[in-house]
C-alpha cells in the first residue's frame, strides 16, 4: 500500500487502498464460507462450525474443555454451549465433567463424530481443490495462507477474550 494517506473526504474513504483491501478479504471470506458451508451442510449434514469442532477434537483425543472450544471457535461461551448441545443431540460428541476439576466440562469426539469428520473432510477437501487451490497457483495459495495466518495470530493477540 502506498504511504499512509489521511482520509478527509468520503471519496478518499471509498478509494483508500487499505479499506478496499480489507473489504476484499472480508467479502471473499464471506463468499467462500457461504459456498463451502452450504456444500458441507448439503453433502455431509453438518455446519461448518460443527466441522471445526470435530477438527479441534480430533487433534485432542483426550478432549477439550468448553472454554478452549469457545476460544478456538471465536464464539461466546453461550454460543459454544448451544453448538455443542446440537452436536450431542446428533451423537457427534459427548460432554462430561473433568476428572481433575469438576467445574470444567470436557468435550470428546464419539465414534460417529469421527466417522462424520472423515466423511465431511473428504468432501470439503474436494471442494477446496475446486474453489481455492484449483483457482490459485500453489505459490499464490501459500502466500495467501501465510499472510492470513500472520494476520490471524496478530488479531488473536490484540483481541480481548470473549465473554
Amino acid at each position: 500500500m502506498a504511504g499512509r494517506q489521511r482520509i478527509d473526504t468520503p471519496e478518499e474513504a471509498v478509494t483508500d487502498a487499505r479499506i478496499q483491501a480489507f473489504g476484499v478479504v472480508l467479502t471473499t471470506a464471506s463468499r467462500l464460507e457461504r459456498l463451502l458451508g452450504s456444500v458441507m451442510e448439503r453433502e455431509s449434514g453438518i455446519s461448518h462450525a460443527m466441522f471445526e469442532v470435530l477438527l479441534l477434537l480430533a487433534a485432542r483425543p483426550e478432549g477439550a474443555p468448553m472454554g478452549d472450544l469457545s476460544r478456538g471457535l471465536v464464539l461466546t461461551s453461550g454460543g459454544a454451549t448451544r453448538l455443542i448441545d446440537r452436536m450431542i443431540e446428533a451423537g457427534l460428541v459427548r460432554r462430561e465433567r473433568s476428572r481433575e476439576d469438576k467445574r470444567v466440562q470436557v468435550v470428546t469426539l464419539t465414534a460417529a463424530g469421527a466417522d462424520k469428520l472423515v466423511e465431511a473432510a473428504r468432501r470439503h477437501a474436494e471442494e477446496l481443490e475446486r474453489h481455492v487451490f484449483g483457482v490459485l497457483t500453489p505459490d499464490r495459495a501459500a502466500a495467501v495462507v501465510d499472510g492470513l495466518d500472520e494476520l490471524g495470530r496478530h488479531a488473536q493477540e490484540a483481541l480481548p477474550p470473549l465473554g
